[in-house]
């Protein structure tokens, strides 16, 4: 048999041509940044060296009226904003892909047979390396979603058995929201008392939502919004009580006995446009979906788990605009003559495509250290309305 060294095995290298992994994940990956949803949340302009965040309250960015003062009199200086709520330490994520074992092992026998890789061998690696690489960042950007939409619904991230199965656990990092900003309905008040919506008999959901609006009105917030998850928002608009208001608002002069008739037949984006009007305030419907691999003993294989990112049964009202950043941590590149590297997300996420001498495999791996910092929890306010 003719020896070998690692670099006969090193496949990957054919899909890169003459470029550097760098110099490919820039060519054909460059746009991936648009599929990120963490909508009030951008990156931090300054990425961290240490792993430790700090949780500054912001205000709404209203230029202040200068002071009226005597003629000869120095100026008043402005405050800066904000004050530390909380501090703690942000997360890693980490994942890879493996070479696939069939196309490596096809190639090898190809070879041996003939002499040479085949022809389409560059084609293949070219694909592959975009496949896995362009996953490993959707799958980032996908775990920057789910966090961002877990401190908007709920307030908190909390890493748990069932969103990171096969990584640290029972970890809470809180949006800091005030008890006061929190409203749930009970017993009859509830818009809902069953999974079978059966309607609270004291239910008025047009008054809670204009409630809410009108509160942080009064705190002096000009421009804000509703979230909430799209199978809450369905289920909502069913309710009885929104469809009649929402029938009234569009016939104002029909018989009270067509009025319940007229409603049934609203399609879901007049019912959502009438409702915005009546509220006085926009509904934005959040739709996100994420999936976690898990080993499902019961089945004997691993497992795709989807979850919906957004807490159910809750409408939150958030002023529009930056709610917050995303903190970052810069990775560290130790130097390896058998590993190519590639930043992303302007230097906050690190590639890193390496081979196993002791096991004939190659691997694209991603490292990410990121968490989504609400700054303005005092103007989030949340109704539970089930």
């Amino acid at each position: 048999m003719t020896p070998r060294d690692n670099t006969h095995y090193d496949l990957i290298k054919y899909g890169f041509a003459n470029e550097s992994y760098q110099e490919f994940v820039d060519t054909y990956l460059a746009n991936l940044h648009n599929g990120k949803k963490t909508d009030g949340f951008e990156w931090d302009s300054d990425i961290q060296i240490d792993f430790t965040y700090h949780q500054i309250q912001a205000e709404l960015g209203l230029n202040t009226l200068p002071t009226y003062v005597d003629v000869d009199s120095p100026s008043v200086y402005k405050h800066h904003e904000g004050f530390e709520l909380s501090s703690g330490t942000i997360p890693r994520m980490k994942h890879g892909y493996a070479l696939n074992e069939k196309i490596l092992r096809e190639e090898m026998i190809f070879a041996q047979r003939t002499g040479k890789f085949s022809t389409n061998l560059s084609t293949k690696m070219r694909d592959l390396v975009f496949d896995h690489t362009s996953k490993l960042i959707g799958g980032n950007y996908n775990a920057m979603t789910y966090q961002r939409d877990q401190m908007v619904s709920t307030g908190t991230f909390v890493l748990d058995a069932t969103n990171n199965p096969a990584g640290i656990k029972n970890i809470t990092f809180s949006a800091r929201i005030p008890d006061k900003n929190r409203t749930v309905l009970t017993a009859a008040k509830r818009w809902f008392t069953d999974d079978n919506n059966t309607e609270g008999t004291a239910s008025d959901p047009i008054r809670n939502l204009k409630d809410q609006v009108y509160d942080l009105k009064k705190r002096g917030v000009a421009a804000m919004h509703f979230e909430v998850d799209y199978l809450t928002f369905r289920r909502c608009i069913e309710h009885s009580k929104i469809r009649t208001a929402v029938a009234l608002n569009i016939h104002p002069l029909a018989d009270p006995a067509n009025i319940a008739a007229l409603g049934a037949v609203l399609d879901e984006s007049v019912i959502k446009s009438k409702l915005e009007g009546i509220i006085g305030c926009p509904i934005k419907v959040i739709d996100n979906i994420v999936a976690v691999e898990k080993f499902d003993k019961t089945e004997g294989k691993v497992v795709k788990d989807q979850m919906r990112s957004f807490k159910s049964d809750v409408w939150v009202l958030v002023p529009d605009g930056k709610l917050g950043t995303i903190k970052a941590v810069e990775p560290i590149a130790v130097p390896d003559p058998a590993a190519r590297f590639a930043w992303y997300d302007r230097g906050r996420t690190i590639l890193k495509q390496w081979y196993d001498t002791k096991t004939n495999t190659q691997y694209i791996e991603s490292e990410l250290t990121a968490l989504v910092v609400p700054d303005k929890p005092q103007y989030m306010t949340y109704l539970t309305i089930a």
